[in-house]
């Protein structure tokens, strides 16, 4: 079986028994991973063409372009998994453009909703109507997003190509990787501090389920704020709770060195 020997990173909120444990002494520690290429996936969130933010949409399309596309392409050369997961929004847009891998897991059935809080309140009707959640108050996302309606889909600089695969939810994700023998997820695409995280197929939920969860820290790009878009610190924050609490990162250039490196280890073998 070949094998990714991968260069990941973690940051360690702890420190040697010699050191003494303060947040000035935390450090980047650094591991090298034989990952087998049969059993480590590329799962790509969210690339989409259009967005309500348009700031971030066109850093998130230089990135697709220049940084994720020629990703793609290396781990494909390599024999990794490709599976694309661009969100149930672009899948109910195009029910017939994409061929969704299906799993052998039914969704569950919705069970009755809950007694408390009343059901008013928890959607925020009638008198609870100002406790709406951020989104939700003045001025709103959905005038924006409303003007995009049935334009939502995959970027135009990805193409899904046969023998990649599709999936919506987390528990596609999760059939696809039994059914393959998949235990190490590298993780690409947007936005870093809000669907790479929090989707049921990102890397919170993937960590969970105890998969290998390796960000490719240069392969996305957060929403940021007005005080941290210089220095981009909502998308830094989102890679290092990912290495300091839901497992590791790396870079693409240390990819495509375990990519260079596999090319060799695969000559010699021959």
């Amino acid at each position: 079986m070949t094998t990714l020997q991968l260069k990941a990173q973690y940051f360690q909120d702890s420190t040697p028994t010699s050191v003494p444990c303060r947040e000035e002494n935390f450090v980047v520690r650094e591991l090298d991973f034989a990952l087998p290429v049969e059993q480590t996936a590329l799962v790509l969130i969210d690339l989409w063409n259009v967005h309500h933010i348009d700031s971030w949409i066109e850093r998130a399309e230089v990135v697709t372009k220049e940084v994720i596309a020629p990703l793609i392409g290396r781990a494909r050369e390599c024999g990794l998994t490709i599976v694309q997961a661009p969100s149930p929004g672009v899948l109910a847009n195009f029910p017939d453009k994409y061929e969704v891998y299906q799993g052998c897991t039914p969704e569950p059935e919705p069970g009755p909703p809950p007694s408390w809080p009343p059901a008013e309140f928890r959607n925020r009707q009638g008198a609870y109507a100002c406790f709406r959640g951020p989104r939700d108050q003045e001025p709103g996302i959905g005038p924006y997003w409303q003007s995009l309606t049935g334009q939502l889909d995959i970027s135009p600089h990805i193409a899904v190509e046969e023998g990649d695969f599709v999936v919506g939810t987390g528990q596609q994700l999760h059939d696809l990787c039994q059914e393959r023998g998949i235990l190490h997820l590298l993780f690409a695409g947007f936005a870093t501090n809000w669907c790479i995280l929090g989707r049921d197929y990102g890397v919170r939920a993937m960590r969970g389920r105890g998969y290998n969860t390796i960000l490719v820290r240069d392969a996305t790009d957060g929403v940021e704020f007005p005080d941290t878009l210089k220095a981009r610190w909502a998308t830094e924050l989102a890679v290092r709770e990912v290495e300091q609490v839901h497992g590791f990162s790396t870079s693409t250039a240390d990819f495509y060195a375990a990519c260079a490196a596999l090319n060799s280890q695969e000559s010699n073998a021959l």
